[in-house]
């Protein structure tokens, strides 16, 4: 009588949403992962798209671009949406903005880790390696500067803000494009940007990702919130 096969113990390949408009990006993971981790990766190009795969094809981990279209914070609204929604799957942050208010905006968020595109494709593979095994992973020079946020005096005094200002820098803190600013305030787009170029002056901004950077920043740290 010929013995049973042994069953197959092989885990499943784990399966990783990469959410991100690039498609490029889901390519690269796929090369950066081969013969390091046993993936299989699902391609969302919006925040929608990455919606509606969740709830379909339940990923084992989520990897989220944190700007996509013209939503500076898109992924922090996205990882903010899931977490309410009950999704319980590690999320991985994986972006080129490197300001630790941004990256202690999307932790506040919910998101288990946060990794640089640039950085080495091992750092990539480990930090996606911690973060689905249940950990937490923050690069250590990133680490260092949120917990500096938290030094007294480490910032100058926050400038006088009008009410409309003050509006349209919490939309801009939240990742809202000038088009949908316009639109949730019933004032036109010409309006936006002017304000908006105002704030720049007034927070001393150079272009509109740092403006999201200094508003998240102002409204951190004055009693007006977020």
């Amino acid at each position: 009588m010929t013995a049973p096969a042994p069953a197959d113990t092989a885990a499943p390949p784990l399966r990783v949403l990469i959410v991100d408009d690039h498609p490029v990006v889901a390519e690269g993971w796929e090369w950066i992962t081969r013969g390091r981790l046993d993936c299989e990766v699902i391609a969302a190009a919006a925040p929608s798209q990455g919606w509606r795969a969740w709830r379909r094809q339940a990923p084992d981990v989520i990897v989220v671009d944190l700007t996509m279209g013209e939503a500076k914070l898109a992924g922090v609204r996205l990882i903010e949406r899931l977490r309410a929604a009950g999704a319980t799957q590690p999320i991985l942050v994986f972006t080129m903005h490197r300001s630790p208010i941004i990256a202690r905006r999307a932790l506040q968020a919910g998101c288990n880790g946060i990794i640089m595109k640039d950085s080495p494709s091992d750092e990539i593979c480990a930090a996606l390696r911690e973060v689905a095994g249940g950990g937490d992973y923050v690069p250590a020079d990133l680490a260092r500067r949120i917990a500096l946020l938290e030094r007294p005096g480490a910032t100058p005094p926050r400038p006088r803000l009008t009410p409309r200002e003050l509006d349209i820098l919490r939309a801009i803190a939240e990742g809202l494009s000038y088009r949908e600013i316009a639109e949730r305030a019933n004032i036109s787009y010409k309006t936006v940007s002017n304000v908006s170029q105002t704030l720049k002056d007034k927070l001393s901004a150079q272009s509109f990702a740092d403006l999201v950077v200094k508003a998240i920043r102002h409204l951190e740290e004055t009693r007006d919130g977020i």
